[in-house]
């Protein structure tokens, strides 16, 4: 079972060649959507009164546990963000917290007590950290976060990395941590701070692994067709910690051959999610074209 808290809403998504407007988004829909591949997902946050029924649909279809979703007064999580001709680079251009601001999630008194993997999407330090302190018996526990909160209180998102075992985020976010534009060194100040691992995403650059001393390159798949990114980390971080709770890997059994498997799902499922906006892609997803594009992955990176 994974267990995963943060955001839940709206996104609106703009390309040189097309614009959605208020689709699925949030990084804990796009987590879960892809973590429920590999193993049960449910969902701590709030959204607002404005969230449909149909987008609840959406997920609880794909067997996300919905229990742990509040429903407050206000407005939904809103994310705005832009991307170029090259749809390398985010361009962030509005971003509500909504019913999240202040938020401490609930986690379902059923999902306490179990054994799990515990996943803190990108939310305020805050946040992640009163959802971790409900689940007293997980067996690992992975964060992410993102520049709207490493900006204002950097020292908050440290110590809060300093609680987990694995740090996932993008290079712009790990410079930023890190305090240095060196993403060598930002790994591995990151991984100092006391988890297990981090790794670092480089979008069509692949990631590194960062563990026991060592950084771990790896390439990303490549892909012709190339339609939306902007849930591309939060897909990679689904099928990372989808397949560590799949294996029933604890902070004590953690190696690094699991951990390389691990990335490789992730970077399988972030290449599936970009083929189209928001979740659609991830909606006509089969298992076994996972396992087909895993193995082309394997050839790909195979000396």
């Amino acid at each position: 079972m994974i267990a995963c808290s943060g955001s839940v809403g709206f996104d609106t998504i703009r390309t040189p060649f097309r614009t959605v407007e208020r689709t699925l988004g949030g990084a804990a829909a796009y987590f879960a959507y892809s973590a429920s591949f590999f193993d049960g997902v449910s969902i701590a946050t709030a959204v607002g009164n404005d969230f449909p029924d149909s987008f609840r649909e959406i997920l609880a279809a794909k067997g996300v546990d919905l229990t742990g979703v509040q429903t407050l007064a206000g407005e939904s999580f809103f994310f705005d963000c832009s991307f170029g001709f090259d749809l390398s680079v985010r361009k962030a251009n509005e971003t509500r917290l909504g019913v999240l601001e202040g938020l401490e999630p609930r986690v379902p008194p059923s999902l306490a007590s179990r054994e799990c993997v515990a996943y803190l999407a990108t939310a305020p330090p805050a946040s992640q950290l009163s959802f971790l302190r409900q689940l007293p018996n997980n067996r690992l526990s992975i964060i992410d976060t993102i520049e709207f909160f490493i900006q204002p209180n950097r020292e908050a998102v440290l110590e809060a990395f300093r609680k987990v075992d694995g740090v996932v985020l993008n290079d712009a976010e790990a410079r930023m941590a890190g305090g240095t534009p060196n993403l060598l060194k930002a790994g591995f100040s990151l991984l100092q701070l006391g988890s297990k691992f981090v790794v670092v995403k480089k979008g069509e650059n692949g990631c590194i692994l960062f563990y026991a001393g060592r950084a771990y390159p790896f390439p990303a798949f490549p892909l012709e067709d190339v339609v939306d990114p902007s849930g591309a980390g939060d897909a990679f971080a689904g099928g990372l910690a989808g397949w560590l709770s799949k294996k029933g890997v604890s902070r004590s059994s953690l190696s690094v051959r699991v951990l390389r498997e691990a990335v490789a799902y992730g970077s399988v499922l972030g290449s599936f999610i970009v083929e189209d906006f928001g979740l659609a892609r991830l909606q006509r997803l089969e298992w076994q074209d996972v396992e087909a594009r895993l193995e082309e992955f394997k050839e790909l990176t195979r000396l």
